[in-house]
């Protein structure tokens, strides 16, 4: 019944893997582990069970990562958070089994990690190690899951708050090196001089907005500064809307920290 649809995601790069039929219980031995886009692997899967729901392994073996928003709870601390800081840009998405609404995000070049409401009350976080279930996968309610009527046919990059926050920086932009010391000198002369592909560009101009602004450099200047950078080192270049709105948002995130009002 569903083999199609898992061969249709495997072959846009989503490594698929069968779950219980009506189930989020992973049918293989290593669970989302054994995650595949090989289409005779995938194929084989489902001609055992036709029947078994479509589970998608988030992070890198996908490119992606997801935002899990858990019904009304969810949602209300999802418009907090985007009257704060800026909504989210259109994505692929799809509406869940069980009322909630998984939001796919392009995973930048950084390792985005499984969270649980750590970003809000209701809204988790499935990256490396995790999965998601996809449509026209059942619930155990009986209800279907469905990709949403107004879904973007690519993923979207993630904006830069949601990756800061994701990834535990407090909207510092990732300026430590997630071992709790500063990032070594080093880092930021090969990030500068090496620049960066796409996939990259948004969270990389966010650590060097945040790098920048934890030594005070003032905000226009740190604007101006990246604009050139990106001008010659993003491959190929944002656009100069994209840049502002994350240096933007890195801005008024370190405006926070430092206790503005």
């Amino acid at each position: 019944m569903f083999v199609k649809h898992a061969l249709a995601l495997a072959r846009r790069g989503m490594a698929v893997f069968p779950c219980a039929v009506r189930d989020k219980t992973p049918l293989t031995e290593h669970g989302c582990r054994d995650a595949s886009i090989d289409l005779e692997v995938v194929e084989r899967w489902w001609h055992q069970e036709p029947n078994a729901n479509i589970g998608i392994a988030t992070g890198a073996v996908s490119h992606c990562f997801v935002l899990d928003v858990d019904g009304e709870k969810g949602e209300n601390a999802l418009k907090q958070l985007e009257a704060e800081f800026g909504q989210l840009p259109p994505t692929v998405e799809s509406i869940t089994g069980g009322g909630g609404r998984h939001l796919f995000f392009e995973l930048p070049g950084t390792t985005v990690r499984n969270s649980t409401s750590k970003i809000g009350s209701g809204i988790d976080i499935r990256g490396e190690g995790g999965y998601v279930v996809a449509p026209p996968s059942i619930h155990p309610s009986g209800r279907a899951y469905a990709w949403g009527v107004d879904s973007a046919g690519t993923l979207a990059q993630a904006p830069a708050w949601l990756l800061a926050k994701a990834n535990g920086h407090n909207g510092n932009g990732g300026a430590g090196n997630g071992r709790g010391g500063p990032t070594p000198p080093s880092v930021w002369r090969t990030m500068v001089r090496d620049g960066v592909d796409e996939g990259a560009r948004n969270s990389t101009v966010a650590r060097l907005a945040g790098h920048l602004l934890r030594q005070r450099v003032d905000p226009l200047v740190t604007l101006q500064l990246l604009r050139s950078w990106n001008a010659t080192s993003c491959r190929p270049p944002l656009d100069d809307d994209e840049l502002e709105r994350t240096v933007d948002s890195i801005c008024r995130l370190e405006h926070q920290r430092r206790g503005a009002r």
